[in-house]
């Protein structure tokens, strides 16, 4: 958690030196890669551990929810910063991004682990990755708490088209931070009250059929006004994001409770990965909305999944 911030950092000074060079635009996006990696499972494992400590892992969604409404809430201020200081210069906004990112190790370095209850047997790093493994292929919970995680990843690599989406609908290019800062507004809302729906049991399949039911709109009748509802779809995913990740913590047993998430996301990632190519030829073939009303088809027919299995949820 310390490294990971300083690796990041390296992403954002590999693009101001860039100029368009694309193999230091690649290295870049390598670091932030290596960087986001980093935190793959650290962050919620630390959550969840203090929590236990003190008696209170069952408040994990509402505080994750808190956790991701600050993120979001800070991501609110830079897009309005950003798109300020990239009007004036854009490599004035990407050298300033290395200074958040420096203040965060630095504060990350007064962070400890939460004691341990009972003494282990030493266990080498490998010996955590079996243990990760076997857990996850042994549980069924976990084994479908994952594949929701996944779909879910894959269509959250929507918003890297959201851009691409605005100039199609021709929204001004001034609007763009604007929009950007109710996205982050809407997702840290979200957030927030995630915890209030870890009760309502249908919303694990009716969040997905609306989320698909609105974005099968946002591609099949692409017009400017169209973006109000992509922040509203993403208003019903991001309380989402946060209760299925607190029913993962709850579900994992092991003591390697970071490997376990790890592992999960690295699998989750590796396979959400091939979702921009696949994207990018449906954008190809259909134009930008294509991709758009093809997830909403596909995330409309994982919520019949999702009732289907339900059972997981209670």
């Amino acid at each position: 958690m310390v490294l990971a911030p300083l690796i990041k950092a390296l992403c954002f000074v590999c693009w101001f030196f860039a100029k368009g060079n694309f193999y230091l635009l690649g290295l870049g996006f390598l670091f932030w890669t290596i960087g986001s990696t980093f935190m793959s499972g650290t962050n919620e494992a630390l959550l969840y551990d203090n929590l236990a400590r003190f008696g209170k892992k069952e408040e994990y969604s509402k505080i994750l929810g808190k956790v991701e409404f600050y993120k979001h809430l800070a991501q609110t201020i830079a897009m309005l910063l950003g798109s300020a200081l990239a009007f004036y210069d854009l490599k004035t906004a990407v050298i300033f991004s290395v200074i958040p990112l420096a203040v965060s190790s630095v504060i990350a370095s007064f962070l400890h682990d939460a004691p341990k209850i009972e003494s282990t047997v030493e266990t080498k790093y490998l010996g955590y990755l079996k243990i990760a493994f076997k857990e996850i292929q042994k549980s069924n919970v976990l084994l479908v708490l994952f594949a929701v995680s996944l779909i879910f990843g894959i269509f959250g690599n929507l918003d890297e088209f959201d851009q691409l989406y605005y100039e199609f609908v021709n929204l001004p290019i001034w609007a763009f931070g604007l929009v950007g800062a109710i996205w982050s507004g809407v997702n840290a809302t979200g957030s927030y009250f995630a915890h209030k729906f870890e009760e309502k049991r249908f919303i694990y399949y009716i969040i997905p059929a609306i989320s698909g039911i609105l974005l099968f709109m946002i591609g099949y009748f692409p017009a400017i006004w169209m973006i109000i509802v992509i922040m509203c779809s993403y208003l019903l995913v991001s309380p989402f994001k946060i209760l299925i990740d607190s029913k993962i913590q709850h579900a994992i047993s092991s003591k390697s409770r970071a490997t376990v998430t790890s592992v999960a996301g690295f699998l989750i990632n590796s396979i959400g990965a091939l979702s921009f190519p696949v994207f990018g030829l449906l954008a190809n073939q259909f134009g930008v909305p294509g991709i758009y009303w093809f997830c909403g088809l596909c995330l409309l027919g994982f919520s019949f999944w999702i009732f289907k299995v339900r059972k997981v949820f209670y």
